[in-house]
C-alpha cells in the first residue's frame, strides 16, 4: 500500500509540473501576442494620405522657400505668399505639357515641392505630380510676385556671404563697410512684418537720423532706407523691374548705424 501511495504522489507531482508549464506557456504566448498587437502603429487622421490636390495643400503651408537661377532657398514673406496663393485659383489643371523647363523652384517645410516656367505650374511629391496652366492675363503678375518675394525678402538680404560691396550714407557722408563686418550688419537686420507705406513715411519725417544702405551682390542691387527706428524701405532691381517694400523692424539696426557706424551720439556730446 505504501508503494502505491508513493506512486500516486509521484504521478500527481509530475502531472502538476506538466500542468504548470502548459498554463505558463499558454499565458506567455497570449501576453506576447497582445504586446505585439499593441506595438503595431495605428494610423491617425494626420497620418492618412492626403488626397486633396497638391496645389490646395500648398496653399495651407506657412513656410515656403523659393529659388531661381541666381539664388537659392529664400523664405517667402507671408504677405507675398498670400498674394501668390490668390492667383492659384485662376490656374487650370492640365496634363503634363510636352515642353517644360522651370525658372523658379520652391518647396514647403514638409516636402511638397513646386516649380514654374511662368506658363505652367507644377506641384509634386515623390509619388504624385500635378500640372496647371497659368493664364496669360496672370503671367506678369505671377512673375512679379515671385521675383519680389525673393529680392525684397529679409531672408534674402541678410545672406551677407553673397554681398560684394556695402555702402551706408547719411547727409552727404558715405561709409564703406569692410567685408569682415558684413556679418555684424546682417545680424542687426531683423524684420517683424511687412507694412504699408504711410506710417514709415511719417516716421521718416519725424526721425532725427535716417540712413541709406546700398548693397551690391553678384546678381542684384538692393537698397535699405531707415525710416526712424522702427521702419525701413527696401528697394531692389532697376528700371521697370525696380520694386519696393516697407518693413517694421527691430531697433537694433538703427541704433547700430547711429552709435557704431557714424558715432553720431558720441560726436554730439
Amino acid at each position: 500500500m505504501a508503494k502505491k501511495r508513493k506512486l500516486k504522489k509521484g504521478m500527481a507531482l509530475i502531472l502538476g509540473i506538466i500542468l504548470f508549464f502548459v498554463v505558463y506557456f499558454i499565458t506567455f504566448n497570449r501576453v506576447r501576442n497582445l504586446d505585439e498587437k499593441n506595438k503595431e502603429p495605428v494610423k491617425t487622421e494626420e497620418q492618412e494620405e492626403d488626397t486633396r490636390p497638391l496645389i490646395n495643400q500648398i496653399k495651407l503651408k506657412e513656410k515656403i522657400y523659393i529659388s531661381d537661377s541666381k539664388v537659392e532657398n529664400i523664405r517667402i514673406e507671408e504677405s507675398y505668399w498670400s498674394n501668390v496663393k490668390v492667383l492659384f485659383s485662376e490656374f487650370t489643371k492640365i496634363r503634363k505639357p510636352e515642353s517644360y523647363t522651370p525658372v523658379y523652384n520652391g518647396y514647403s517645410d514638409d516636402g511638397i515641392r513646386f516649380s514654374t516656367d511662368l506658363n505652367y505650374f507644377r506641384a509634386y511629391t515623390v509619388s504624385k505630380e500635378e500640372y496647371y496652366k497659368v493664364p496669360v492675363a496672370t503671367k506678369n503678375e505671377f512673375e512679379r510676385l515671385l521675383r519680389e518675394s525673393i529680392y525684397l525678402s529679409f531672408d534674402f538680404i541678410k545672406q551677407y556671404k553673397s554681398w560684394e560691396t556695402v555702402e551706408i550714407s547719411y547727409k552727404g557722408q558715405t561709409k564703406k563697410i569692410h567685408k569682415w563686418k558684413f556679418d555684424d550688419l546682417s545680424y542687426k537686420m531683423a524684420s517683424k512684418r511687412i507694412v504699408g507705406k504711410v506710417q514709415p513715411e511719417k516716421n521718416k519725417e519725424r526721425s532725427k537720423y535716417n540712413f541709406t544702405i546700398s548693397i551690391r551682390g553678384k546678381y542684384y542691387n538692393s537698397t535699405i532706407e531707415t525710416m526712424g527706428k522702427d521702419y525701413v524701405k527696401m528697394s531692389a532691381g532697376e528700371g521697370k523691374n525696380k520694386a519696393k517694400a516697407y518693413y517694421e523692424v527691430h531697433t537694433g539696426l538703427y541704433e547700430y548705424l547711429v552709435s557704431e557706424v557714424f558715432e553720431l551720439e558720441q560726436s554730439e556730446k
